[in-house]
């Protein structure tokens, strides 16, 4: 691992660098989306998808970029930590109301359906994310809500 990622590591788990996550990092993901400038990609090789839902108020196609990691038969693993706030992020309201989305890995889009995970999946999958982005751990000890995993599979 690079010191740059370790810092990145290290701070993620700041309270400070939720508010920058969500203030700065995203808007910047999102402007700089499938290049290699991506802030949550830059020097780190993190694995980064882009999530857009529909809107479940607006009926208006909402982008978020999201850490994931690889589910079975092409599928592909969300979590919804919201930087261990309070509440879920509002993608995640989004997939409740309509589960029908599109996930976007590399350049490539692909119709996705998605599942709410629990049980043994939740926690194997959870496991896969601390590893990724050690973080999410200290998000989860944040809240008391119960953080949700959504498996998006192609179709």
């Amino acid at each position: 691992m690079n010191l740059y990622r370790a810092m990145l590591e290290r701070w993620g788990r700041t309270r400070a660098f939720a508010w920058f996550g969500r203030r700065v990092l995203t808007p910047l993901d999102l402007r700089f989306k499938g290049s290699r400038l991506a802030p949550s990609r830059l020097g780190t090789d993190l694995p980064l998808c882009y999530l857009t839902t529909i809107g479940r108020r607006s009926g208006e196609p909402r982008t978020v970029p999201l850490l994931y990691v690889p589910g079975v038969g092409g599928a592909v693993v969300v979590v919804a930590t919201n930087f261990g706030t309070d509440r879920h992020p509002a993608w995640s309201h989004n997939l409740e109301a309509d589960p029908n989305a599109i996930v976007e890995i590399s350049g490539q889009a692909v119709e996705v359906r998605a599942r709410r995970l629990d049980g043994e999946e939740w926690e194997r999958y959870l496991g896969e994310f601390s590893s990724v982005w050690p973080a999410y751990e200290t998000y989860r000890a944040r809240t008391d809500r119960n953080i949700r995993l959504y498996v998006l599979e192609p179709g």
